[in-house]
């Protein structure tokens, strides 16, 4: 018979906690492992989505498109729109789009711009620096290129329809006076009752193709009608004020653009000087395609 000696009472409480730690440990490893980078979230016919692919997937996202998947529900959520953009990668590549020549060459000219894009900002954007000195000097040899908006005072009638335009404009033209016709005719709630005065217009604070016509006429002018998102417009320009010059404060974030310009052109021309004098280069007699080709002839066709 063997027996068991007691331990000293003092060595008790060392062994229980020893033992408890012991079974922590033990019960830990029989737990789930965390996922590692090559681990599959989904298998896709046969291709797994791995928990690599899923982070980088994930760092792709800008910052407020991630907000679109908050917590795990949202972690799903995204895994889930992975799996189904994966089943119409796999789709689109059994149906062969993968090898379509005229894919395959929009994807080289992406990617002979996007090469471009990255040689352009180290070579030249990150390059290229503007001091405060560049920029007062620029401004004192071009005070008159840096001015504020011109302001133009203008009229404009709205109406539905081309069709009505048209016979407006025939009206002007045969003498009847643009104010009266706008009080009749036009559907801008705002001005009609002002004869269509708009009152001081600045540059960018039209829809671009109202800025466009308004910009190629001279005081008194009135435009040919022109279609906009609310209907077709006959604009007249009463006035036009040329903006003061500004100052080097008022300024300065317009000469720091233009002056970042014109610098970064300059560096552009230096690359391809130098690129160019590095390069075996020759120019050979080959006549140059006409890049507006004569369509075939019938006869040719027929040959």
């Amino acid at each position: 018979m063997i027996k068991i000696r007691k331990l000293p009472d003092p060595l008790r409480p060392i062994l229980k906690t020893v033992c408890a730690v012991m079974l922590a440990l033990t019960l830990g490893s029989c737990g789930e492992k965390p996922a590692g980078p090559a681990q599959a979230l989904a298998i896709i016919n046969g291709k797994p989505l791995t928990v690599s692919e899923f982070d980088l997937r994930w760092s792709q996202l800008p910052e407020y498109a991630r907000k679109k998947y908050p917590g795990v529900e949202g972690r799903k959520k995204f895994l889930d729109e992975l799996i189904d953009r994966e089943v119409l990668l796999q789709e689109a590549k059994k149906r062969g789009i993968d090898r379509d020549r005229a894919l395959l060459e929009r994807l080289e000219r992406f990617k002979e711009r996007s090469l471009l894009d990255v040689l352009m900002r180290e070579e030249v954007d990150s390059r290229v620096t503007v001091s405060s000195q560049e920029m007062k000097a620029y401004h004192e040899a071009n005070p008159s290129s840096f001015t504020a908006p011109d302001e133009f005072r203008a009229s404009h009638i709205l109406v539905k329809t081309e069709a009505e335009a048209i016979d407006l404009k025939k009206r002007l033209a045969g003498g009847e006076d643009f104010a009266s016709l706008a009080r009749k005719a036009s559907v801008d709630a705002t001005t009609k009752s002002k004869g269509g005065d708009l009152g001081i217009v600045k540059k960018g604070q039209t829809v671009p193709e109202f800025e466009k016509a308004l910009l190629t006429l001279k005081p008194g002018e009135v435009s040919e009608p022109v279609a906009t998102q609310f209907g077709y417009h006959l604009i007249k320009l009463v006035e036009r004020t040329t903006g003061p010059v500004l100052s080097y404060e008022d300024a300065k974030e317009q000469i720091k653009e233009q002056v970042l310009i014109e610098k970064k052109q300059k560096r552009f021309k230096e690359l391809i000087a130098a690129l160019r004098a590095n390069a075996k280069l020759r120019v050979l007699d080959t006549p140059i395609p006409d890049s507006n080709p004569r369509a075939a002839s019938p006869a040719a066709d027929a040959r």
